[in-house]
């Protein structure tokens, strides 16, 4: 029996300590984190604002749009995908909804936080978290509307930005609690902060590392020795790919050519093995046979 995305989800979580998550944004980036080892990607709502939208990451991108490209890159790879949730898209019954699309996408884990609607990226200033009650009304329409009990519920607190630590931590504790089975605190500001989140939720627990953000950035040995379970590196792909994209068009409208561009890119050869375009030609192929031979047995 194949295991659902959920249970694959949790055998590593199981297997690896900590589970280390990639941040992609599409089908080509899933391809190729399942091309580098990886059993688990993260589809972060940041990276696929930046990349559907061309839009920064305070609310605009709407649960339908993600959901959709949620399943656009299960349907490619065979990664156990997590995937931002935001807030939930509204209230509890909102995520009793997202929740059931997600499943049927192909997700095994839905990451849900406690932010106010728009939501800000979880490093940005000006946040807001909606009261604790909110929060566990949704957590509980989380639970109870999974039909995977494997499916993996991350619940997010953004409370160190609003009201300080130990609100966070609290926050986390009741989220687990609640049913929440890894408990995300955005953005602790240092070591000390980041031990004492690991050390005080009776839970697997997750960091979420923002180069340039607030959160230190420290090592995957350095962030399992404070007690983390999962280090998530969101959106490290998609600024690199900006970056690269940037340089290469810069670069083409200086010069008129991509040769010499500062961009390395992938062997004509290596595009067509990465999207499979043999898999695809085998079909064609057997196909056409088969219509032969039904062809000849008619004659």
């Amino acid at each position: 029996m194949i295991a659902s995305p959920g249970r694959r989800l949790r055998q590593a979580l199981a297997s690896k300590t900590p589970l280390l998550l990639p941040g992609l944004h599409d089908a080509l980036s899933a391809r190729l984190v399942q091309r580098s080892g990886f059993e688990v990607g993260y589809l972060s709502g940041s990276a696929a604002a930046m990349t559907l939208l061309g839009l920064p990451d305070i609310g605009l991108l709407s649960g339908s749009e993600i959901i959709e490209q949620a399943r656009r890159i299960t349907a490619a790879c065979d990664l156990a995908l997590v995937c931002d949730g935001d807030t939930g898209f509204g209230n509890a019954v909102n995520v009793a909804y997202t929740v059931r699309a997600m499943e049927a996408a192909g997700v095994a884990a839905i990451q849900l936080e406690d932010q106010t609607f728009p939501k800000r990226c979880g490093h940005f200033s000006g946040k807001a978290v909606v009261p604790v009650e909110e929060m566990l009304q949704k957590l509980h329409a989380a639970v109870e509307a999974r039909s995977d009990a494997d499916f993996v519920i991350i619940a997010r607190t953004d409370a160190r930005a609003v009201h300080g630590l130990e609100e966070a931590i609290e926050r986390g504790r009741r989220y687990a609690e609640a049913g929440a089975d890894i408990i995300f605190v955005e953005a602790p500001q240092t070591v000390e902060e980041l031990r004492a989140v690991a050390a005080a939720i009776d839970a697997p627990t997750l960091v979420n590392v923002v180069e340039g953000g607030q959160t230190p950035q420290l090592s995957v040995v350095q962030y399992a020795e404070l007690g983390f379970s999962v280090v998530l590196y969101p959106t490290a792909a998609v600024r690199s790919v900006t970056h690269a994209l940037g340089s290469l068009y810069e670069h083409l409208r200086a010069t008129g050519t991509t040769a010499g561009s500062p961009v390395d890119m992938v062997s004509f050869a290596s595009r067509n093995e990465i999207n499979d375009l043999a898999g695809y030609e085998a079909i064609a192929t057997r196909a056409a046979e088969a219509a032969a031979e039904l062809a000849a047995r008619s004659v």
